[in-house]
């Protein structure tokens, strides 16, 4: 036993010596040396072994990069990636189809050595089209700035559309190998290689070298890591392009040279495409979110610029004439001052009557300037009904109080019944005997940047959505992984805890969902997710547990992430430990969530747990209850200080939104959580 201890501290000891001694970026290229120079030694004694070796890490890797942008397809942004990973699943079945037809393989009798050529040649030139239109596509859809938004079912339309295509494809080029038979020839026994294989080898790499070039010039679409990670694969493909022009059998020394070259392209797109582009989705995701924040920081620098131009003409419309007799022999100087002011300018008697109006009236309303100064028609009459108490509210205002400067936003019919949203801004002005008094002011058409407004609304709601709906996937794709790690687990120790992981994620998922599919952006009804989170739990927890009835009473609360994050967690946890420890050996039970407010309960005579009456907390609005009638929680346990990760877990996220929590053990286990749904509830501290 002593011994054992003792190899096992000299292999730590080792391995740390080897982390301490080779820096991180020489491992893969020392491993990679290594992998390949045992390759090198196979191929030497059992050619066919080593070629089918490194055709399948290829074929795998491809299928591994398929799967990983086509359960994707609706979230992920770069088409480039997705046009690739749908791409490799063709390229892999043709390489498959290559390493099997090899005449040693005996798969497919009475073809030659020109059948696995032919495959080769179809697989080569189907990936070269691949990464050339898949640059072409950076070129049309690039994410060079502020990209216009992609609905998740034109983005699955996108790629369906592109299978099909390359369905469609690799089939003929099947049929034209092995029923036709009339792809020319590539390799002719006895003579080598032929004309068409060696000039194809060319046309290849001349099409992967024009994918590069434009892969550089929009090398901004990508992450620097992943831009040089693709580049290097593109680069390494082309040579082994070119060293298979040159070898004459397959144990020639190029042979194995440009399946090495492949090998490691393959590799390295894996990296590009699955280690930095889902490992880190993230980076991904906030790059867009970086594109999105500069597009609206301009629009809205727009929208402040042109309020800021029209705040300030209310200062400039203190230097209007006090009369139209006093304007008209001062209009010269003042003309070229505000002819580039895009609004209407106008001055009101006590009486709230036209006595001046200037600007571009016709070019707005279609009305006259000379309709509104002779009484024709008056301003109210072009307000439309619902919005012209703005305006006479906005009077009453004016004239109880000489110091105010009134803002206000309505809409006009236009001449030709187009419907127009005002800014109108209106002062006061006494004249110099303070005995009676005249207002000024200016209106502008602000119906493109109330459009613009709205647009951006509902562009960011969008967007927000689209983020819960990426996240949502992120979060499923993590819970997965837990669920297969699980897999290579006996012990039920491990495996619950596994599973209890993947419930945590879950609970969050959910919210993201439900966030995502809702009308609000920001808050989710609360009763709704309470019935999806049970339902997938008494799902995760389904077997024996069909004997405990769940019986929920809930109030339909509307609360934001900050506060739904984490008592969806704490309900995970309650429900969770109930179905676990609450009805063993398959007795009969059931489970109760009660959400209601605050006002509405009743309370109980029992003395809580803890010794201390929520109900004296204030500021609480709602009240959740979680109870089961199982054997309850032994005595001797104390809920507030333990070793258990869920009761730790459920204490600290109760104090996190300011809540409160009780314990009652009588018939059962019943937890009473008191909780605000204030915006302050719920942010970390």
């Amino acid at each position: 036993m002593g011994y054992i201890i003792s190899c096992k501290k000299e292999l730590l000891y080792i391995s740390n010596l080897w982390d301490e001694v080779v820096r991180p970026e020489y491992k893969n290229i020392i491993f990679w040396a290594v992998i390949i120079g045992l390759l090198h030694i196979l191929s030497l004694s059992n050619n066919l072994l080593f070629h089918t070796l490194v055709e399948m890490f290829s074929i795998i890797v491809a299928y591994i990069i398929f799967l990983l942008a086509w359960e994707s397809k609706t979230f992920l942004e770069n088409r480039y990636i997705l046009f690739i990973g749908i791409s490799y699943f063709f390229v892999g079945t043709l390489d498959l189809l290559h390493t099997l037809s090899y005449e040693s393989m005996g798969i497919f009798p009475g073809f030659g050595t020109n059948l696995p050529t032919q495959l080769w040649i179809a697989a080569r030139y189907m990936q070269g089209i691949s990464f050339l239109v898949a640059s072409l596509l950076l070129i049309k859809y690039g994410m060079n700035g502020v990209r216009d938004y992609v609905r998740p079912v034109e983005k699955s339309m996108f790629a369906w559309r592109v299978f099909f295509i390359y369905a469609v494809t690799t089939l003929l080029c099947i049929l034209s190998i092995f029923v036709f038979r009339n792809f020319p020839d590539s390799y002719i026994e006895g003579s080598g290689l032929t004309l068409f294989k060696i000039l194809s080898e060319y046309v290849i790499s001349l099409m992967l070298f024009c994918s590069l070039v434009l892969l550089y010039f929009k090398r901004n679409c990508f992450e620097n890591k992943v831009f040089k990670l693709l580049a290097a694969s593109i680069i390494l493909t082309i040579f082994s392009e070119l060293t298979f022009t040159i070898f004459t059998n397959v144990y020639d020394f190029q042979f194995a040279l440009g399946h090495y070259l492949k090998l490691l392209s393959f590799y390295l797109i894996y990296k590009a495409i699955v280690e930095m582009g889902f490992g880190e989705p993230y980076s991904f995701l906030f790059r867009e979110l970086k594109y999105n924040e500069e597009d609206l920081r301009q629009k809205a620098a727009l929208l402040s610029e042109e309020y800021n131009r029209m705040c300030g003409i209310i200062g400039i419309n203190k230097y209007l004439a006090e009369d139209v007799g006093k304007w008209d022999k001062n209009e010269k100087s003042y003309y070229s001052f505000i002819q580039d002011l895009h609004g209407i300018l106008f001055q009101l008697n006590k009486d709230f009557r036209l006595l001046f109006l200037y600007g571009p009236v016709e070019e707005m309303i279609g009305y006259m300037k000379q309709d509104f100064l002779s009484g024709k028609i008056n301003w109210e009459e072009i307000v439309l009904p619902e919005d012209r108490h703005v305006i006479f509210e906005n009077r009453e205002k004016l004239k109880s109080n000489l110091d105010l400067v009134i803002e206000s936003e309505y809409r006009i019919r236009a001449k030709n019944g187009e419907i127009k949203w005002v800014r109108e801004f209106l002062q006061k002005i006494s004249d110099e005997s303070r005995t009676s008094a005249k207002f000024q002011g200016s209106v502008h058409d602000i119906t493109q940047y109330k459009m613009a407004a709205e647009a951006l609304k509902k562009i960011e709601g969008t967007r927000i959505k689209e983020i819960h709906h990426r996240i949502k996937n992120n979060l499923q794709v993590i819970s997965s992984l837990l669920s297969l790690q699980a897999e290579k687990f006996e012990d039920e120790k491990v495996l619950e805890a596994f599973r209890e992981s993947q419930n945590r994620v879950a609970s969050i998922a959910i919210i993201h969902e439900e966030l995502h599919e809702g009308n609000s952006i920001d808050t989710l009804d609360f009763a709704d997710y309470l019935q999806k989170l049970t339902a997938d739990l008494f799902s995760s927890y389904h077997v024996g547990k069909s004997h405990v009835n769940l019986k929920l009473e809930l109030k339909h609360v509307y609360l934001g992430m900050d506060t739904a994050i984490p008592l969806g967690i704490i309900v995970n946890e309650l429900i969770s430990n109930s179905l676990k420890h609450a009805f063993p050996d398959g007795d009969n039970g059931e489970i109760s969530i009660q959400l209601q407010e605050a006002d509405k309960y009743v309370s109980k005579p029992e003395k809580p747990e803890t010794g201390i009456s929520c109900q004296d907390e204030p500021n609480i609005d709602y009240i959740l209850t979680v109870a089961d009638n199982g054997r309850g929680i032994p005595e001797e346990i104390d809920f507030i200080n333990t070793d258990s990760l869920g009761l730790q877990l459920i204490n600290i996220l109760t104090e996190q939104i300011d809540g409160c929590i009780e314990l009652r053990r009588n018939r059962g286990t019943e937890f009473v959580i008191w909780f605000s749904s204030s915006e302050n509830s719920g942010k970390l501290k």
